[in-house]
């Protein structure tokens, strides 16, 4: 099929999705169409998107608890109504043990996507997932650049047969990898409910700087999502916002390697800090508010319950953030979590330059 235009819109972190948004732009140029890759991470707005006939509208994104992140499903929600053709591409976290590919999961993602799409009165032609080497440092170590460099040679291919197949009329539904997807995403569709509700803002709040800081701001520069504000005059230091996606730039980009993501940290604030202060807050909720007592049990009750969820997580980090300037308390945690060690690493895509992604704070950048 011809399209004019060929507008591919992409979330990426460490830059995988980055990588795929630019395979589908090679590809849609070999046809003749004049193809533009446009950061979605606010940097453009999605109101401006050309959402008319003989256009082709890609979104790449990375998987994010078996679905589509928060903030692209916020951005595809906010575009205007029209009739582009469409396509949905997800990122997943895979592995490669010797000659093994493992797959990852995006699950829901695309679907979920691909759904706002077709109320917005888009045709949406065909939707991907697609391996990529897994950047979660936060759980496992990082595997060799052999391995990165194969996975995303892999991907490559499978982009390319996938905007062969658009271009030329077909669409992109019935295969085993949607199938594959299809199914995860509704087995584990209640583990994606609870990630955009609840654990995208636990696992925001693992992050800090450890002891090799030197306050220079270029985590918080480079933050597509403004997550990260330096906090302190004299010895300024990273701190993360509830608005964080989790997508891993800072950690990869920290010219010190000081970002780290706290194993020892995530259990003190889970168990011991999250818990009961959300139980006292509940209790405190019972006391003072009429009728509080009365809701136990009840949906209304479960719900005022869930959303003491928010305050438990926040106090506990800005108390951690302020005693992590202690030297022994930042000694202490620094050394206690696994992403210190060199066997562990921390991600980035080999080939993107995550530093020149999004510069333009005022408006889309052409990559």
């Amino acid at each position: 099929m011809a399209y004019e235009k060929t507008a591919i819109y992409f979330m990426s972190g460490t830059g995988n999705s980055l990588r795929v948004a630019r395979r589908l732009a090679d590809g849609a140029e070999k046809f003749g169409s004049d193809a533009e890759v446009v950061s979605a991470m606010d940097r453009v707005a999605s109101e401006d998107i050309k959402n008319e006939k003989n256009n082709l509208l890609a979104f790449v994104f990375p998987a994010h608890g078996f679905t589509a992140p928060w903030h692209m499903l916020k951005f595809v929600s906010r575009l205007p109504r029209g009739k582009a053709d469409a396509v949905c591409v997800a990122t997943r976290g895979s592995f490669k043990f010797g000659s093994v590919f493992v797959p990852g999961m995006s699950g829901s993602g695309t679907f979920i996507i691909a759904l706002i799409l077709f109320f917005k009165g888009c045709n949406v032609r065909g939707l991907l997932s697609v391996n990529m080497p897994s950047n979660w440092f936060s759980l496992h170590p990082i595997q060799s650049k052999i391995n990165h460099e194969a996975i995303a040679a892999a991907a490559e291919e499978k982009v390319t047969g996938f905007v062969e197949k658009i271009f030329v009329g077909k669409k992109v539904w019935l295969t085993l990898n949607n199938l594959y997807e299809l199914t995860g995403g509704i087995l584990l569709s209640l583990i994606s409910l609870g990630y955009l509700l609840f654990g995208r803002f636990f696992l925001a709040k693992l992050f800090f700087a450890g002891g090799n800081c030197n306050g220079c701001g270029i985590c918080a520069w480079n933050c597509s999502f403004d997550a990260i504000k330096m906090w302190g005059k004299k010895n300024p230091k990273p701190f993360w916002k509830y608005s964080c996606e989790s997508c891993m730039r800072c950690s990869a980009i920290c010219p010190q390697k000081a970002i780290e993501a706290g194993q020892s940290w995530a259990v003190l604030l889970f168990f011991i800090s999250t818990i009961p202060l959300s139980l006292y807050i509940i209790s405190a909720l019972d006391a003072i508010v009429p009728g509080m007592a009365d809701l136990n049990g009840s949906w209304g009750g479960y719900v005022l319950k869930r959303l003491c969820f928010y305050p438990a997580l926040f106090i506990p980090y800005y108390l951690f953030h302020v005693l992590m300037r202690l030297s022994a308390v930042n000694w202490l945690f620094t050394h206690t979590t696994m992403t210190r060690f060199p066997f562990w690493g921390r991600y980035r895509e080999p080939n993107t330059n995550l530093m020149k992604i999004d510069k333009n704070r005022n408006g889309g950048t052409n990559l």
